[in-house]
């Protein structure tokens, strides 16, 4: 039973435990007529027994009774009721006896006989000093409940709002175990977000299929399953709720005490239910950016798709360079903005080729002067195709500037060194070794190895010195599996490639 301060409409609660039925009168009598509203009990179990079905604000208790003496009734108090106070008073005061009760949390220690005054003034600093403690605790929880709408709603993307969702119901519930799952209805499949503590569960991210059964039974089952949970736990020690958005299920928030631990009060679930409503809504919001999102980036594969197709020879040539430049990214340990800039970059750098001519595009050999302007001019026609996307503001120096070189002999406005953005100076690597490892029609795909020694001699003129060994250490860690298919030409044109003479890789 939750022992909570009684309202200042309502008079304080007092349980008086003592087996001397004198003493036990005249503290009852004294405390009736200052407003108090009094229960007494001879003995610490009755004193229990009492306090299972009456909330009381403070207790008063003798040392030494018969049953159960006042020291063991402190130490049930500190475990079962740990928000009630109590003060103990005894005939045989001692400093080992004072200190006992003050270390299992008795708020002081009277010695009798003790004055009406004495007694009166004790009283009341505890009702005092209980009723400060729980408007701290009340200041408390409405700090942490906007700190929870602060964190929920500051974010759309799913990982962050996860991370910061269970990082701060872990600090303010401390239990021993946290589990969050996500229903995906356009799947019918349920999905681990996170969990934390024992026992240990599955890997986060796996899924399993939803059934479709009334109730919410079905649901916490399936909850069950992905956390690997076999044995029952006690009710009042497990806290599981379903979370709701717009009347249907958004997923599943599960925190477990151990036996150890005071289990989950009325405070904790009324606070929890209050969370559970803001993570709906957090975890919805985040689910349905990260499927907006999906649909732009499948978008703009399909843009990037239709822009390599037009020469068969850079079919996927978009798709590998955003491998390549993310990889490198998170390698050198680029944020998440820089690296989702990256892969919309690699997507849109050449976009700008829509701009040129089939004849120029695709002309099987070296080009001319006026035809190599015409085609360098894909970084700048790319920039103002991009320019009217608010949401690609951050990918415009990438396509802009991944043609640039270390020593300043690139294009389109000759920047060298520093200059050049830290994602175009990574794109640039990833567009030249996809293009130097992928068949072109007037030569041959070089081999690995090829293209790394020609980053080698490109390393700190045309490209950035520290990316390149950092690109090279990756291609050779990686390669299996940074290189997607490649099926970009038909065999009749490998063959027409075969008969070609061997030209001298251009510069790129």
């Amino acid at each position: 039973m939750s022992h909570t301060l009684s309202t200042s409409a309502d008079p304080v609660r007092v349980l008086i435990v003592e087996d001397d039925p004198m003493v036990s009168s005249f503290c009852a009598r004294l405390l009736h007529m200052k407003g108090f509203a009094v229960k007494t009990a001879c003995n610490g179990r009755e004193a229990l027994d009492i306090l299972q079905t009456h909330p009381f604000d403070l207790v008063l208790t003798d040392l030494q009774m018969p049953e159960m003496g006042g020291m063991a009734l402190l130490r049930e108090l500190r475990e079962h009721y740990a928000d009630l106070d109590a003060i103990m008073f005894t005939a045989y005061a001692t400093v080992d006896t004072a200190r006992e009760a003050l270390k299992l949390g008795a708020f002081d220690y009277l010695t009798k006989p003790f004055s009406v005054d004495e007694l009166e003034r004790t009283v009341r600093r505890a009702v005092e000093w209980r009723r400060v403690r729980q408007e701290r605790q009340r200041l408390s929880e409405v700090v942490a409940l906007y700190e929870i709408s602060q964190t929920f709603t500051s974010t759309l993307d799913t990982d962050t709002a996860v991370r910061e969702i269970v990082e701060l119901l872990w600090r303010r519930f401390s239990p021993a175990a946290l589990s969050l799952s996500l229903v995906h209805p356009e799947d019918h499949e349920l999905e681990l977000l996170a969990h934390r503590g024992t026992p240990a569960p599955t890997l986060v991210g796996v899924r399993v299929p939803l059934r479709q059964e009334p109730g919410y039974d079905s649901l916490f089952e399936q909850h069950a399953q992905l956390i690997n949970r076999r044995e029952p736990v006690a009710p009042s020690h497990l806290a599981r709720l379903v979370l709701r958005s717009n009347d249907r299920p958004v997923g599943v928030l599960d925190l477990i005490r151990t036996p150890d631990q005071p289990g989950f009060d009325s405070d904790d679930r009324t606070l929890l239910a209050i969370c559970a409503s803001q993570i709906a809504a957090s975890l919805d919001n985040s689910r349905l950016y990260r499927q907006l999102k999906q649909q732009n980036l499948e978008t703009i594969v399909a843009l990037a798709a239709a822009i390599d197709a037009r020469d068969p020879y850079t079919a996927g040539h978009s798709l590998q360079v955003m491998q390549y430049a993310v990889r490198l990214g998170e390698v050198v340990g680029l944020e998440h903005d820089r690296i989702e800039a990256l892969r919309y970059g690699g997507l849109l750098h050449d976009i700008g080729k829509i701009g040129v001519p089939d004849a120029i595009l695709l002309k099987p050999m070296y080009l001319s002067p006026e035809e190599m302007e015409i085609m360098r001019a894909h970084a700048v026609i790319g920039v103002e195709i991009v320019r009217g996307i608010k949401a690609l503001r951050a990918v415009l120096p990438i396509i802009r500037y991944h043609h640039e070189r270390i020593d300043g002999a690139g294009y389109p406005d000759g920047l060298s060194g520093d200059q050049i953005p830290l994602e175009a100076r990574i794109m640039a690597i990833a567009d030249a070794y996809d293009t130097m490892t992928s068949d072109r029609a007037y030569r041959r795909a070089m081999s690995q190895e090829e293209a790394i020694a020609e980053l080698q001699r490109g390393r700190g003129s045309q490209w950035d010195s520290g990316l390149i060994d950092r690109f090279i250490e990756l291609v050779q860690a990686e390669s299996h599996t940074l290189r997607l298919p490649q099926p970009r030409a038909v065999q009749a044109l490998r063959d027409q490639a075969a008969h070609m003479p061997n030209i001298e890789l251009p510069r790129f």
